[in-house]
């Protein structure tokens, strides 16, 4: 049931992979069903402990647990983390032998391995057979994720353009995207989209948590803006839910390379 399955997930997480494997054992067989398995799959994977991961998944397989695109994609994260591409590669493959539909999250990861490959054309190829697809709508997921790996492989017009569709894809109450369209317009030295999104981003919230502000210093101190970063630190400074040293480490680590130690040490007694 949901619950035994939310039980699992709530083990593992507090008190360890042992301490919820004891419980899923426990479980009469009667009450594992699909979720229990894909609760202790998750757990695994989060663990990345691999064998255990891939065992389970066989068990789910030779239930008929595997029905879904879910364990596929906990799976193909697995695969993604451990860079192993190829994998990925033949779970897709099995999901279409066996006529599972891939959903977004799916086509997500997939574009993800194939942009890790360093091939452009292959990621391609997977987005248009994404967009054919009538049952998905490509999110800002999929184009900051494109954005990402065209950055890596300097096709930098490219980046551009998936960040212009990943804006589109932004709806009402999620600061999420933000922070990716700050980092990722950094990473390509595009300061004054930097400035264009982070002032959207206040206009729609009027709070700005921790991590948004370590998202646009972080984001100005990469292409040199130490003004900008130095006067976004400064009204970071009075508005901050809690102090956080990550912010104040961006402009260190700047100072650290680049002045002198008066100004290191002068900086660090401000902090």
């Amino acid at each position: 049931s949901s619950d035994t399955a939310i039980q699992v997930d709530l083990i593992a997480k507090v008190h360890g992979i042992p301490s919820a494997e004891d419980y899923f054992t426990r479980v009469p067989d009667t009450l594992k069903d699909m979720r229990l398995y894909g609760a202790l799959l998750n757990a695994y994977v989060g663990a990345k402990i691999r064998d255990k991961a891939e065992t389970l998944m066989e068990q789910m397989r030779n239930k008929g647990y595997c029905i879904t695109p879910l364990p596929y994609n906990v799976m193909m994260t697995l695969y993604m983390k451990l860079d192993e591409l190829d994998k990925v590669e033949e779970l897709v493959s099995e999901m279409k032998q066996k006529k599972i539909s891939l959903d977004s999250y799916s086509y997500n990861i997939w574009l993800s391995a194939r942009g890790s490959q360093g091939s452009p054309e292959s990621m391609e190829q997977v987005f248009r057979e994404m967009d054919l697809d009538p049952r998905i709508i490509p999110n800002w997921t999929t184009f900051s994720t494109m954005a990402s790996m065209y950055a890596k492989l300097g096709q930098l017009e490219k980046a551009e353009q998936c960040l212009r569709n990943l804006e589109t894809r932004i709806t009402n109450r999620d600061r999420m995207p933000y922070h990716y369209l700050l980092s990722l317009y950094g990473s390509l030295g595009n300061r004054g989209e930097v400035y264009r999104v982070w002032n959207i981003y206040k206009s729609v919230f009027p709070n700005i948590p921790n991590w948004g502000y370590h998202s646009v210093i972080s984001s100005l101190v990469r292409p040199g803006d130490i003004e900008g970063a130095e006067k976004l630190y400064e009204e970071w400074l009075p508005v901050k839910s809690s102090f956080d040293p990550k912010i104040g480490n961006l402009l260190m680590g700047w100072y650290v390379k680049e002045e002198p130690f008066e100004k290191v040490k002068g900086f660090f007694d401000h902090m």
